[in-house]
């Protein structure tokens, strides 16, 4: 198992960043690389978005902390790129996870399951319409997490502003929900996450 963008093992000849640090193997020693290539029927690799939506998985089903090389092994069985027949054991291994690291990849993987919706639309830059929109949001049972104003730098009419609000939702569908009915009430609507 070797993460793509470090896999010597593997054949690759880049040595890029990869958030599975402890098998970012850059050089393999010549006793390592021979036991390898004696014992293993193959090295398969595994991208950074797929090790973060294991290590996501992890957290969220088993309750497992895992880091990056710990979670590899489980992307590979994620992707279908596990060969053989029969019975299958992944090892989920290390704790050692930056929390920065951490914390990006939770953020990540929620906003692909569409957990996270970041939106931007218009409102009159009138007093009242701010909490309009806020209370209808929050009658669909959506969560607010940020809320940004925008009027310079950009073109709106003098009587509006741009609004981005982060949302946190239960599930894509949930999210999908939410954008129809904003744009029901008339709100333009421009998902950006």
């Amino acid at each position: 198992m070797q993460a793509a963008a470090c896999a010597p093992f593997a054949g690759g000849v880049s040595h890029g960043f990869t958030i599975a640090e402890g098998i970012a193997v850059k050089n393999p020693g010549e006793l390592t690389l021979a036991i390898v290539r004696d014992l293993l029927d193959d090295v398969v690799t595994v991208t950074d978005e797929e090790i973060s939506q294991a290590i996501l998985l992890s957290l969220e089903r088993a309750k497992l902390l895992v880091e990056g090389a710990g979670a590899a092994s489980l992307a590979a069985l994620l992707t279908d790129r596990v060969g053989g027949k029969g019975p299958v054991a992944v090892l989920l291994s290390g704790g050692n996870i930056d929390p920065s690291l951490l914390i990006t990849v939770i953020r990540h993987g929620l906003t692909l399951a569409g957990r996270y919706l970041v939106v931007r639309t218009r409102i009159s830059d009138r007093p009242g319409e701010l909490v309009k929109l806020l209370s209808r949001v929050a009658q669909e049972r959506v969560n607010l997490v940020s809320v940004e104003h925008h009027r310079e730098g950009i073109q709106l009419s003098v009587a509006e502003t741009e609004v981005e609000l982060t949302l946190s939702t239960r599930d894509a569908a949930h999210a999908l929900a939410l954008l129809d009915a904003m744009q029901r009430w008339g709100y333009p609507v421009e998902r950006l996450r």
